[in-house]
């Protein structure tokens, strides 16, 4: 990854909009990110890891975190950060802004993540939405958590030696992303999950076998052969003897069926003879009936002559009524007339009265409008003063809201100054007993070699055969773990001693804003001349007044709507009153004609009267109908009662022909009865059913023993191949666990190899840095567990020989290793073409713990990494650095933002 640009806005102490174009830095390969401390420099590592991971450097605060306290309401945070990755080029954005909530003034805080590709010279979106969908892109592409990029690339203050300092674990987690070395570890996985699954398959196919032949009750599979031999041969008897009965009862069923015909034969003709007889009967029955019905046709001719006159006066009473349902309908008319004509004289009063009303209420209207237009040429004005008023009474909130701030600050600065002093103090103490206890313990050993120097034999140390004034020991001399113990106390001391110091620098830079805030807030409120007091009661005077013209004003579209509507109204109401006079003339003339029509049916008799006479002649003709219908059925039903005896009578005896005929034409009686043969054939049918059943059972129990045989067979041949299959994986995955030669696990000698490659790597800055005195080296021995165990890190001595925990180094030295060591390895990725590519690599602080002659040496190595092509960024406040790199970043502090500038030669 090599940076091209980074823009942020409103982000911590950046609150206008700032952008640094790392294009020109890039080329010089070494560049410096120098100013004052709490300036800001860390921030630009910050908001670089903020637009990838939504986190800072470290993980030490989120993206909310990072906003900057003087942004108001209007203003977003924004940081994007453009890179190119290979030939590609990516650039990610991240926003936060605040929006009121729906009918309130409560503000809350949003967010936007988005990250686009640069394709063919155009911007095109690569992935938006939540927080997480774009640092998991950005972890995708890098190949990088958020923890691992500040070890591996952006170096974070007080985070810079995590790298060197971390558990085998942890380097192990590092490592097998930069260099994908998961495949090992998911290798071991996948064959101990396949070893899992061939001994489940093999344990399932036990449990099926067993299953099958427990099915049959039988213990392998030759057994189970037997017993199918065995049911082929009870199958075939059962077969032979179900043929055989299965032939008897064909016969017999032959035999019923002939029995069963002749009887039926015997009961069809005795059933035809009685048939015969009834005919007759009823034929003699019908001819009777038809001769007392020889008279109705005449009573039915003179029934009809009375029907036709009855229904001829009917009609002239219909017509009767009518002319009586016209008259009374005239009569409705002209009363409903009338109604209207006086309902027409009372809406004509109404209206005239509502004119009247509509009127007045007008002159009153207009009279209102003229107060509201008044008020509302005063809201303008009390508006400026509300406007102005509140504003004062901000400006003195916020001058003493900033004066609680600033005390406050500089209580926990003074505080935090007192601590750091008191830390220094210690360390000073503690240096001193160090290095009077490293004296001591060189005056120690030097008397220890006098000690074994005798006359004449050469001294190991200076090769003299002469020694005439050995060193004698000394009391009270520390041992050489005590010595230890002391280095690493004094090293925890100054340690807590930077923390202090930090905190101090945090908390003056915390005071400074506060003052100056303050000081902003005080010159806002030099033309104020009233009190708190007095603004607040003036404030709630205008409020009131405002209020109230606010209110009158409002009802000025109502009431000009209002007073539109009543003028409507008073129109309405004119043309109603025409419209009723007018209508009220109409309905007088309608009524006197309806009065004239009325007069000419004055002889008509009343409805009901006419109803009554209609309804008795009704009567008489439902009376004539009644009886001319009972004498018309009696007449039909006769006729018809003896066309069916002879119909009757004639299949009667053709019923009976046909029955003797078959009678004669089946011959000879059989010799057995029906209930006989029936006997028979339902106890062959029995056995036979007994029979067929049998041979269904056998058959169906000799074709699953012979599809278990199979079964079993299968399931003995895949059984031999899991066993084969199990074995090799076994000892594959064993091999790959551990269980070899060299007792060591797949992954944990892939990662040794990797740490030993990157060691080496870091020796060669290392031995530069320290003047050739320190080299690091791996733990080796045994290690526990898979993959993880012995990368653990220690320091050969080149003074003493000997090995050395990292921790007994001093800061510099500490320092010195863990760049080595991010050197070694960014050496190291670029080399193997890892997933990961580490174009750059940025260095926050450090460099103030290095004396002249290291820091000298510590230049010549990063000049060495620019030869390289690696482009390393350094942060730093030490003077003399600013001096050997002439390109930098510089950042200051301007009025209320910090600026960072870039300069190059």
């Amino acid at each position: 990854m090599r940076p091209i640009s980074l823009e942020i806005e409103a982000f911590g102490p950046y609150l206008d909009r700032t952008v640094i174009e790392f294009d020109k830095l890039n080329d010089a390969g070494l560049f410096l990110i120098t100013g004052s401390t709490g300036g800001g420099k860390t921030t630009l590592l910050d908001a670089m890891c903020i637009a990838l991971y939504n986190r800072s450097t470290g993980a030490r605060r989120h993206f909310p975190d990072m906003r900057s306290l003087s942004a108001d309401n209007t203003r977003r945070t924004e940081v994007t950060f453009t890179f190119s990755l290979g030939e590609e080029t990516y650039r990610f954005h991240r926003a936060l802004f605040m929006k009121k909530k729906r009918g309130s003034e409560v503000y809350d805080l949003h967010d936007q993540h988005e990250c686009h590709r640069l394709l063919n010279g155009t911007w095109e979106l690569a992935a938006s939405g939540a927080s997480k969908t774009v640092t998991e892109f950005a972890q995708n592409l890098l190949h990088l958590t958020a923890e691992q990029f500040s070890q591996v690339i952006v170096l974070p203050q007080g985070d810079f030696l995590r790298l060197l300092r971390a558990s085998s674990k942890d380097k192990g987690d590092i490592l097998k992303t930069l260099f994908s070395c998961e495949n090992w570890q998911n290798l071991i996985y996948k064959l101990a999950d396949r070893q899992k699954k061939l001994a489940l398959t093999r344990q399932q196919n036990q449990a099926v076998l067993l299953s099958l032949l427990e099915k049959h009750d039988v213990k392998d599979l030759p057994a189970l052969q037997v017993q199918i031999e065995q049911l082929e041969k009870q199958n075939g008897e059962a077969e032979e003897l179900l043929a055989h009965e299965n032939v008897r009862l064909t016969a017999a069923q032959e035999q019923l069926k002939n029995a069963l015909a002749y009887e039926q034969l015997i009961k069809e003709k005795s059933t035809a003879f009685q048939l015969l007889q009834n005919a007759e009967k009823q034929l003699q029955t019908a001819n009777a009936a038809m001769a007392d019905t020889a008279h109705t046709e005449e009573r039915l001719a003179a029934l009809q002559e009375k029907r036709m006159e009855t229904a001829r006066q009917i009609e002239v009473l219909k017509q009767e009524r009518k002319q009586s349902e016209e008259k009374n309908e005239l009569a409705a008319k002209a009363a409903a007339a009338d109604r209207r004509l006086n309902a027409l004289r009372n809406d004509l009063t109404a209206a005239e009265e509502t004119r009247a009303n509509a009127l007045k209420s007008i002159e009153a209207g207009e009279k209102y409008v003229a107060e509201i237009n008044e008020a509302a040429e005063q809201i303008p004005q009390l508006m400026t003063k509300k406007t102005a008023l509140e504003a004062q009474c901000r400006s003195l909130e916020d001058a003493d809201k900033a004066r609680r701030e600033f005390d406050a600050l500089s209580r926990e600065h003074e505080t935090k100054k007192d601590i750091a002093l008191r830390e220094k103090l210690t360390v000073t103490a503690q240096d001193k007993a160090v290095s009077v206890a490293e004296a001591a313990r060189m005056a120690h050993s030097a008397a220890t070699l006098a000690l074994e120097l005798t006359e004449g034999t050469p001294c190991p140390v200076c090769g003299s055969t002469h020694h005439p004034a050995p060193a004698h020991n000394a009391e009270n001399t520390v041992s050489e773990d005590e010595l230890n113990a002391m280095r690493g106390e004094l090293e925890r001391l100054r340690k807590k001693y930077n923390t202090a110091e930090n905190a101090v620098s945090a908390a003056k830079a915390k005071a400074d804003i506060a003052a100056e805030q303050l000081q902003a807030a005080k010159e806002a409120c030099s033309e104020i001349t009233a009190s708190a007091e007095e603004l607040k009661i003036a404030l709630s005077d205008i409020s009131a007044q405002l209020s109230a013209a606010e209110k009158k004003a409002a009802l000025r579209v109502k009431t000009q709507q209002k007073l539109q509507s009543l003028r409507k109204q008073a129109e309405d109401t004119e043309r109603l009153h025409s419209d009723l006079t007018a209508q009220l003339a109409a309905g007088t003339a309608e009524l006197e004609q309806l009065s004239a029509r009325l007069h000419t049916f004055k002889d008509v008799r009343p409805v009901t009267e006419i109803d009554t006479a209609v309804h008795a002649q009704q009567k008489a003709a439902s009376a004539l109908d009644t009886e001319y219908a009972a004498l018309e059925k009696a007449h039909r039903t006769a006729s018809e009662n003896l066309a069916a005896a002879q119909k009757f009578l004639t299949a009667a005896k053709d019923r009976y022909t046909l029955s003797e005929n078959a009678l004669a034409a089946f011959g000879k009686a059989p010799g057995t009865t029906s209930s006989a043969a029936s006997e028979l054939q339902q106890k062959l049918q029995s056995e036979t059913n007994r029979l067929s059943a049998l041979c269904g059972s056998l058959k169906q129990t000799l074709n699953a023993a012979r599809s278990t045989a199979k079964d079993v067979e299968a399931l003995l041949a895949e059984t031999a191949e899991l066993d084969t299959a199990y074995s090799r994986v076994t000892r594959l995955h064993g091999l790959l666990s551990g269980k070899n030669a060299l007792r060591m696990p797949i992954l944990q000698y892939v990662l040794s190899i990797i740490l030993d490659e990157t060691i080496f790597s870091a020796n060669r800055y290392f031995t530069i840095f320290s003047r050739g005195r320190y080299a690091l080296r791996r733990i080796t021995g045994a290690t526990s567990g898979a993959g993880y165990g012995g990368l653990d890190i220690e320091v050969l001595d080149g003074m003493s020989g000997a090995s050395r925990s990292i921790e007994t180094l001093s800061g510099g030295e500490q320092f010195l290793a863990s760049l080595s060591l991010a050197f070694g390895l960014s050496e190291v990725v670029q080399a193997n073409s890892g997933v990961v590519r580490m174009d750059s690599i940025f260095i926050d602080e450090g460099f103030g713990s290095l004396d002249g002659d290291t820091l000298d040496t510590a230049m010549k190595a990063l000049e060495t990494i620019r030869r390289s092509g690696r482009v390393v960024g350094i942060i730093s406040h030490v003077s003399e650095l600013r001096q050997r790199i002439p390109t930098m970043i510089r950042v200051s502090h301007k009025e209320s933002s910090a600026t960072a500038t870039v300069i190059s030669e």
